[in-house]
């Protein structure tokens, strides 16, 4: 298309030449040769002069005539050496300025899921390939963590599910074997069948939860502080039997949202800060405003999490320490929900390390005006 582009322009300005000089040459040829004038020796007389004689129209010469056809063929030879040559330099200059985007391009086509953590060069020129080899590598690697989710969550809900499936069928089968049965071992059967159908009735009650997240929210007024004393004096008698310590520092904070949803998340960092606690240790709570957002901080005094382990907390059914967080209870969807809720309410979830051990949680809400 350049080329073309390129050919049109070439004709074009040639027949504008061509066209110009005809008119100059045909007015040169025309141009009337006058004759000199003779003057009288009475240099006063002014009727003296002498009057030219009539003007006679040359026609054009054969010089003439043969100038225009070598300017025209002239120009013709020009005209398909600038073509000729602009198009192979341009064709020759705009590929090796499309090779690197035939390249991202022949990158692209290879990409599977199975190598989109691999990142491609990106060229030192600072253009728009760069540019967009940047995206494409920022995209790419936001695809991969999405994968990468949605593998550990169906690897951990499978998991999830199969532990108590696979304890009743067990029980029922060792339960085959025998012919007749004490009432005890009716008991027995009936209490692991109670304990464990719980557990999946938690584990589908909190799936339900998580996807019934895309429901309008309700714009209520919320008292943080009433929130927050409600939580304190349902979960004081775990904490009693811990001997954990509940702190709360909060003022009158007000923001809106869905008061249910807030308790929820609320509650079950207070109760994992608990759980997780040391004997004899202390859950804090605090609750910070300034012009334009509300701070909840819930710090803890238990084992930190580890670095690693930080951006993969809110992951459904990931659990930092397996064995503990099952002989806890729960079904490990508890921080999903929660992350679910805060961000439900235009709001914000990280953790960090508390400064005298521990976890630190840290909430923002936005508040009233």
């Amino acid at each position: 298309m350049i080329i073309i582009l390129l050919t049109i322009c070439c004709i074009g300005l040639t027949l504008i030449l061509n066209f110009s000089a005809g008119i100059m040459a045909t007015r040169i040829d025309a141009a009337a040769v006058l004759p000199a004038q003779v003057v009288s020796e009475d240099s006063n007389n002014m009727d003296s002069l002498q009057t030219p004689p009539d003007v006679m129209m040359p026609t054009p010469s054969e010089e003439s005539q043969q100038a225009r056809t070598d300017f025209k063929m002239n120009s013709i030879v020009y005209l398909l050496i600038v073509i000729v040559g602009g198009g192979v330099l341009t064709y020759y200059i705009s590929g090796k300025v499309l090779k690197p985007l035939d390249t991202l391009n022949s990158q692209i086509k290879n990409r599977t899921v199975h190598n989109l953590s691999e990142t491609m060069d990106i060229p030192s020129t600072n253009d728009e390939i760069a540019e967009l080899t940047q995206s494409f590598n920022e995209m790419t690697d936001t695809l991969n963590d999405a994968f990468m989710m949605q593998s550990r969550f169906s690897a951990n809900a499978a998991h999830e599910l199969r532990t108590p499936l696979a304890v009743l069928k067990t029980k029922v089968d060792v339960f085959k074997k025998k012919h007749t049965h004490s009432t005890e071992e009716y008991d027995a059967l009936i209490s692991v069948f109670e304990k464990q159908i719980q557990r999946l009735s938690e584990l589908v009650s909190s799936l339900l939860d998580m996807t019934n997240m895309n429901d309008e929210l309700a714009n209520e007024t919320i008292c943080l502080k009433d929130v927050l004393e409600d939580i304190i004096s349902e979960l004081s008698h775990i904490a009693d039997e811990k001997d954990v310590t509940l702190y709360l520092d909060c003022d009158e904070s007000v923001v809106y949202g869905n008061t249910d949803l807030l308790y929820q998340a609320l509650y079950n960092i207070v109760e994992n800060g608990i759980k997780y606690n040391i004997d004899g240790g202390m859950v804090i709570i605090t609750v910070k405003t300034d012009k334009k957002q509300v701070i909840v901080e819930i710090k803890d005094t238990g084992i930190a999490i580890p670095d690693e382990e930080k951006k993969n907390i809110f992951e459904p059914f990931y659990r930092v320490d397996k064995s503990r967080s099952r002989e806890m209870g729960g079904s490990g969807l508890g921080l999903s929900i929660v992350q679910s809720i805060i961000h439900k309410h235009n709001g914000s979830i990280v953790v960090t390390d508390h400064e005298n051990g521990g976890t630190c949680f840290e909430i923002t809400l936005g508040k009233i005006k």
